[in-house]
C-alpha cells in the first residue's frame, strides 16, 4: 500500500512581519520568565530536600510528608491503616485454610447444616473446645449436591437433593458459622460420582466397544453405578463451575474428594478427546492445577483428600500418580487407624493392629508423608490429616492429634471424622 505524501508550498517559509505591539509582548514576556526562574532557583536553594516526587511516590527523607495534620501526632484519617474495611474476620484459633496453619476441623454430616438448634450448640461446644473448622459434604460420594446450584451442567444434571438448600440458605449458613467462629469447609466429590452420569451423557465414562452406553463399575445386578468420567471436558466443567460459585459464595477453600478413577475399570471407555493423549495421572493432576486457578488460588484454598496408603505407600490406584503431586494447596490423607490396613506398612517399617496403637499408627504414617514431601522440588501441599473419630475413646482421639502435634508442630492441621458427626468435645480438653 503506497503512502499518500502531502507536499506544502513555499509559502511556509515566507517571512511574516511583526507588529510593534506584539515586540512589546514578547520583552514583556522575557521578563517575567527571568523573574520567575530566579525566585524558584533561590527557593530551591534555602529548601534542598524539597525535592519533586513522581505520582504515588512518597518522601522518606522530608519529615513533612509523614502526616496530614496540623500537629504531628495528630493521626492521619486519610491513611489506609485506618480506613475501615468489610473483611471477614479470621475465624477463632487462627486457622488458615491457605497456609495451613491451625487448622482445628471436624465433620459434620449434611442432615445438621439444616438443624439450626442442633448445629448451633455444636459450633458452641466446637468452639469452647478450640475448634475452628467445620467440614460438611455439598457434593457427597454419590454425587448428590446438598445445595441448589444455579450452574448450567448442575441444572441439567438435576443431582439435587430434595431437602437441598438454596444458595441464599448456604450463604446464611456459612455466616452462622463464622460469627460462632468456626470457618466452614465444605467438601466436593469430583468423579466419584453415581448421579450425574445418567443425565450428562458427555460426562460419563462409556462402555468399551460401545461407548454409547454408560459403563458400571460392577454388574447391574450386582449393584454396578456408573462414574463421571475424568478425561470428560463436561464433567470436569461440571466439578469445576461448583466450586467456583461456591467460591464467589464467601467460601475461603473447599476440600475435593473422588479426584480418582473407578477402583476397576474392565472394559470402561474414556473417550479419544482432547485429553486423550494423557496419562491417567496426568489427567488428574492438570484437572486439579486447572480448577484452583479458576477459583483464585490466592483467595480460596483448594485441598485434595486421599487415602493415606495412596499418599506414603507405592500404591497410587486410583490416582495413577502420588496425590500429592496434584498442585493443591493442601492435602488431606485419611489416616484413621482402622483404614491403614493390619499391618500398617510405612517404608521399611510395620506396625500391626494400628487401631490399637493410634498415636504410634498416625505418627509412623505422618513422618513417611514427610518423606515424599521432599522429593516434592516445590509448591508442595501443606498436610490436614483425617483422623479418627468414630469406633474408638476420646483418649484415642487425643493420642492421635498429640502424634500430629509430635511430627509437625503446635500450628499443625487436623480433621477429626465421624460419619455422624456427633463429638465429645469437653473430653477431647481434658
Amino acid at each position: 500500500m503506497k503512502m499518500k505524501i502531502s507536499h506544502r508550498g513555499p509559502q511556509v517559509f515566507k517571512k511574516k512581519r511583526r507588529g510593534p505591539w506584539r515586540i512589546i509582548a514578547t520583552v514583556v514576556g522575557c521578563v517575567l520568565l527571568v523573574g520567575i526562574g530566579y525566585f524558584s532557583m533561590k527557593y530551591i536553594a534555602e529548601h534542598p530536600q524539597s525535592s519533586t516526587l513522581e505520582p504515588g511516590e512518597t518522601d522518606s527523607t522530608n519529615p513533612s510528608t509523614e502526616t496530614t495534620g496540623a500537629d504531628a501526632g495528630e493521626p492521619d484519617t486519610t491513611s489506609p491503616s485506618t480506613t475501615t474495611t468489610t473483611e471477614t474476620p479470621v475465624a477463632a484459633g487462627n486457622a488458615s485454610l491457605l497456609t495451613g496453619e491451625n487448622i482445628r476441623g471436624f465433620y459434620l454430616p449434611a442432615a445438621v447444616l439444616s438443624n439450626t438448634s442442633t448445629l448451633d450448640s455444636l459450633l458452641e461446644e466446637a468452639a469452647e473446645a478450640g475448634f475452628n473448622t467445620a467440614v460438611f459434604d455439598l457434593k457427597d460420594e454419590n454425587g448428590v449436591l446438598h445445595y441448589v446450584s444455579a450452574t448450567d451442567l448442575a441444572v441439567q444434571a438435576g443431582s439435587a437433593a430434595d431437602d437441598a438448600l438454596t444458595l441464599e440458605e448456604l450463604k446464611t449458613l456459612a455466616q452462622r458459622m463464622e460469627s460462632k467462629g468456626i470457618t466452614p469447609l465444605p467438601r466436593v466429590f469430583a468423579f466419584k460420582d453415581h448421579t450425574a452420569p445418567s443425565t450428562l451423557m458427555e460426562a460419563r465414562i462409556g462402555l468399551e466397544n460401545q461407548p454409547g452406553w454408560m459403563w458400571l463399575d460392577n454388574s447391574k445386578e450386582a449393584g454396578g453405578r456408573p462414574w463421571l468420567n475424568p478425561y470428560s471436558q463436561q464433567a470436569q466443567q461440571y466439578i469445576t463451575d461448583l466450586c467456583v460459585e461456591l467460591k464467589d459464595a464467601g467460601f475461603r477453600g473447599l476440600i475435593l474428594d473422588g479426584v480418582q478413577f473407578p477402583n476397576q475399570q474392565s472394559q470402561a471407555y474414556y473417550g479419544s478427546g482432547p485429553l486423550s493423549s494423557l496419562s491417567k495421572g496426568e489427567v488428574l493432576s492438570r484437572f486439579v492445577s486447572d480448577l484452583r486457578q479458576s477459583v483464585g488460588a490466592e483467595d480460596c484454598a483448594v485441598l485434595v483428600a486421599s487415602p493415606g496408603l495412596s499418599v506414603f505407600s507405592d500404591d497410587t490406584a486410583p490416582y495413577y500418580a502420588n496425590p500429592l503431586t496434584f498442585g493443591e494447596t493442601g492435602a488431606c490423607p485419611f489416616l484413621m487407624p482402622s483404614t491403614l490396613g493390619d499391618p500398617l506398612n510405612a517404608g521399611t517399617e510395620s506396625l500391626s493392629d494400628p487401631a490399637a496403637h493410634p498415636y504410634d499408627a498416625v505418627k509412623l504414617a505422618l513422618n513417611q508423608i514427610g518423606l515424599r514431601l521432599r522429593l516434592i522440588e516445590e509448591d508442595a501441599p501443606y498436610i490436614c490429616p483425617w483422623l479418627q473419630a468414630y469406633d474408638c475413646a476420646s483418649r484415642d482421639i487425643t493420642e492421635q492429634i498429640r502424634a500430629v502435634t509430635d511430627v509437625s508442630g503446635d500450628n499443625a492441621s487436623y480433621i477429626l471424622y465421624n460419619p455422624q458427626g456427633t463429638y465429645d468435645f469437653a473430653a477431647l480438653t481434658e
